[in-house]
C-alpha cells in the first residue's frame, strides 16, 4: 500500500490569541533588538520576528509577553501555501523602558535624516548647448545642381509614389509633386550651372582687380594723409587752448554797424523809441512812459496803440 505525504498546512489565524502554550525557543531580549525592530507604543506592540522578518504584534505585554501565532508569509500573501512560523508564542523580554526607547528612536531618525541630507546628490553636467544665430548673422549659401541631385535621389528612395507603390482606388498610380518640383529645379540649376560659374569668375576678377588698385594707391593716401596731420594737430591744440564757453579770440566779429538799405530805414535814430504797429516814434523812454507807452510781447507799443490790446497783455516799461 502506497503512502502519500501530505504538506502541512497552517490553520486559519484567530482573530484574538488565547493560549497557554509557549515555545520552546529562547526568549527574545528587546535590548538586542534595534528601534528599529521594535514598536513599543502602548496598545500597538509590534516587532520584527527574528525567523521570518516579518512584523508580529505582541500578546501578553502586562503579563508574560509572547509573540502570537503567525505565518512565515503575510496573511494577503495568497501565491504560496501560508506556513505556520517556528517563533509562534516565543517569548520576548522587555527589558528596555518605553521613554528609553523613543529617545533612541528620536535619535536614530535624527541621525538618519542628517545623514540623508549630507549625502551629495549627483551632479548632472549641463549640456552645451550653441548659440543660434541671428538671421542677419546666416550667410546664405546658393543652391547647386549637384546638392539638389542628392536630395532628388533620397526623395525617389524613401518615396512610394516616385517608386510607382502608391496608387488610387482605381489602381492608377499617383504621381509625385515633389518629386516632380524636385526635378524640375535641378534641371534649372543643370541648364544655368554655366552663365553662373561665368558670373562667378567675373567676381572673382574684379575682387583681385580692386585689391590691386588699393594696395597700388596706398602710398599715395598715407602721403597725403602725412601731409594734413599737421594741420589736424594744431587745431587740436587750438581747440584745447580756448576756455569752456569762450569764444575764438581771433575768430571774426559780426558786423554789427553794417547794415542793408532796408533794415537801415526801419533803424530808428539813437536815443528814439519806435512804436512796433504803427511806427510812432518818441525821442526818450522818460517820454514814451509819459505818453503812455507799453510792452505787448516784449515789442515797444504807443498808448493808442495799446489801448487795442487788453489789459493783462500790457506790460510797462
Amino acid at each position: 500500500m502506497a503512502t502519500t505525504t501530505v504538506e502541512p498546512k497552517a490553520r486559519k489565524r484567530r482573530q484574538k490569541t488565547r493560549t497557554k502554550n509557549i515555545s520552546s525557543l529562547p526568549a527574545i531580549l528587546v535590548s538586542k533588538l534595534t528601534a528599529s525592530q521594535i514598536d513599543l507604543t502602548p496598545g500597538k506592540e509590534h516587532v520584527v520576528c527574528p525567523d521570518c522578518t516579518c512584523w508580529t504584534p505582541i500578546t501578553g505585554v502586562l503579563g508574560t509577553p509572547l509573540l502570537v501565532p503567525h505565518h512565515t508569509t503575510p496573511y494577503h500573501d495568497s501565491t504560496t501555501t501560508p506556513r505556520r512560523c517556528s517563533s509562534s508564542n516565543r517569548r520576548i523580554i522587555l527589558d528596555t523602558a518605553l521613554d528609553a526607547w523613543r529617545a533612541d528612536l528620536a535619535e536614530r531618525t535624527e541621525v538618519s535624516a542628517t545623514v540623508a541630507s549630507r549625502r551629495p546628490t549627483k551632479v548632472l553636467p549641463k549640456p552645451k548647448t550653441s548659440t543660434v544665430p541671428a538671421a542677419s548673422q546666416l550667410t546664405p549659401s546658393p543652391l547647386s545642381a549637384e546638392q539638389v541631385r542628392r536630395v532628388f535621389r533620397q526623395h525617389q528612395e524613401r518615396c512610394p509614389a516616385c517608386m510607382g507603390e502608391a496608387t488610387d482606388r482605381a489602381g492608377q498610380t499617383l504621381p509625385c509633386r515633389d518629386g516632380e518640383r524636385l526635378a524640375v529645379t535641378f534641371l534649372r540649376l543643370l541648364r544655368q550651372e554655366p552663365q553662373r560659374q561665368a558670373v562667378r569668375e567675373f567676381f572673382a576678377r574684379e575682387r583681385r582687380r580692386f585689391d590691386r588698385v588699393y594696395a597700388a594707391a596706398a602710398p599715395t593716401r598715407q602721403a597725403r594723409w602725412s601731409a594734413v596731420l599737421p594741420a589736424v594737430r594744431n587745431a587740436d591744440q587750438l581747440r584745447r587752448a580756448v576756455p569752456q564757453g569762450a569764444h575764438p579770440t581771433e575768430g571774426p566779429e559780426v558786423p554789427a554797424g553794417h547794415l542793408v538799405p532796408r533794415q537801415a530805414a526801419e533803424q530808428p535814430a539813437i536815443g528814439q523809441i519806435k512804436c512796433g504797429h504803427c511806427g510812432a516814434t518818441e525821442s526818450s523812454l522818460v517820454d514814451a512812459v509819459a505818453a503812455g507807452w507799453c510792452l505787448i510781447t516784449r515789442r515797444p507799443h504807443c498808448g493808442r496803440c495799446a489801448n487795442r490790446f487788453p489789459a493783462w497783455a500790457r506790460t510797462s516799461f
